[in-house]
């Protein structure tokens, strides 16, 4: 599985970054886009990831963006990873490629 990262992830409380790795977890481990979409759902009950992150599951593709503060309104410029849905179910996905820009 190849993972681009579009953008940094700005340290703006430990909770983001956990709330960043928490949602990274999810998407390695999941075997399809449903799958991912239903974890991610069940692990945000409490808000806990949506609270600094907001995204997006349109045109076949995951998109996500960090939220300036805690449940702001506004977000960084950029976006922090997009990933195609076909991704999910290539067959390389055992072996995460992770480029940074």
């Amino acid at each position: 599985m190849k993972i681009e990262f579009l953008g940094p992830v700005y340290p703006i409380s430990q909770e983001a970054v956990n709330a960043f790795t928490d949602i990274l977890n999810l998407l390695l481990s999941s075997e399809n886009i449903m799958e991912f979409n239903i974890r991610l759902l069940q692990k945000d009950k409490a808000n806990k990831l949506s609270a600094y992150y907001i995204w997006s599951f349109s045109d076949f593709t995951f998109s996500l963006w960090q939220r300036t503060a805690y449940r702001s309104d506004k977000c960084f410029n950029h976006k922090l990873l997009e990933l195609q849905f076909v991704t999910l179910v290539c067959q390389d996905r055992k072996r995460a490629e992770i480029i940074t820009h």
